[in-house]
């Protein structure tokens, strides 16, 4: 596993590799540099090899391979960081257990799925909960349990069941204590607000993003699902309005949100939503040092020791 890595070590194991630049060094030689990853964590890469630099030329997206090679501490990393120095890459077989490679959390999926319908149910504005039981209905709903809420920045697993129910009770939390809110309004919007990431995100491995994602982003497809949700079961009015408002403006246009806040509602979910991701960030570790740089929030963190 990566995060046994350890100077010095051999190591010959199943990783993803995401390729990030294949070029030619000062002195003329082809290398290819990027990030190996399985479900323990991720380390850089670095490979001389001419052949393997070629193979990753034509590698699209995030790839499962067998990797050999050894592991060291990057000169050129002001941190002293290891590095995985790739000297032999083979394509996946059948019998090679791959079973490392799709991060799956580390939460009780069973406890959030009873959170998950206790949210649901608790939400009595009958158009709010027509919507919500049509979005969140047959192959939807199993898709729902497996898909990641992120692709690197913040639950990048099997996650976004967890995401939707934390955003949830974080923001019944504010909303308990703001007062003169919607909560109807409030569970709605915090479950649905990622749920355009089942078409932006693939759930195969490596959590690629899919064309329709990268050509109309999460939100806009978020709002899409629960309109053709409100048009089957016929709801219409100001709280559909209120719930695509919040759906819309959840990360403020500056993150790409085509509105802004507007009200109170929407300004809790939006918030929920960024504390979770934050909270997100922190990780548990054994190492002697906690301090960990953090790219999302580009500071340095100190992790939970």
């Amino acid at each position: 596993m990566i995060s046994d890595f350890k100077a010095g070590a051999k190591i010959c194991q199943s990783v993803l590799l995401r390729v990030q630049r294949v070029g030619t060094s000062s002195n003329g030689a082809p290398f290819a540099r990027g990030l190996a990853e399985d479900n323990s964590g991720k380390i850089p890469f670095i490979t001389f090899e001419a052949g393997i630099v070629e193979k990753m030329r034509e590698m699209d997206g995030p790839s499962p391979v067998m990797v050999s090679g050894s592991v060291d501490i990057n000169k050129f990393s002001g941190e002293m960081a290891l590095q995985l120095v790739i000297k032999k890459l083979s394509d996946i077989v059948p019998e090679d257990d791959i079973s490392n490679l799709l991060p799956e959390g580390d939460f009780d999926h069973e406890a959030y799925k009873d959170k998950f319908d206790r949210l649901i149910k608790s939400v009595l504005t009958p158009g709010l909960r027509l919507v919500l039981d049509n979005v969140f209905e047959g192959a939807v709903y199993e898709q729902f349990l497996r898909n990641p809420a992120g692709m690197r920045l913040h639950h990048a697993y099997i996650g976004l069941l967890q995401h939707s129910v934390d955003v949830a009770v974080l923001a019944i939390a504010m909303a308990e204590s703001i007062g003169g809110v919607d909560k109807d309004l409030i569970v709605a919007g915090a479950l649905l607000h990622d749920v355009g990431k089942l078409r932006e995100i693939s759930a195969s491995m490596g959590f690629p993003y899919t064309t329709e994602g990268r050509l109309l982003g999460h939100i806009s497809m978020s709002a899409a699902i629960v309109q053709e949700a409100a048009a089957k079961a016929r709801v219409t009015g100001p709280k559909l309005q209120q719930l695509l408002h919040i759906i819309l403006s959840h990360g403020e246009p500056e993150k790409g949100s085509p509105v802004a806040c507007a009200t109170k509602e929407a300004f809790i979910v939006h918030y929920a939503d960024e504390l979770d991701a934050v909270m997100n960030q922190f990780k548990k570790t054994d190492n002697k040092n906690p301090w960990e740089y953090n790219k999302m929030l580009q500071r340095f963190l100190m992790s939970n020791v």
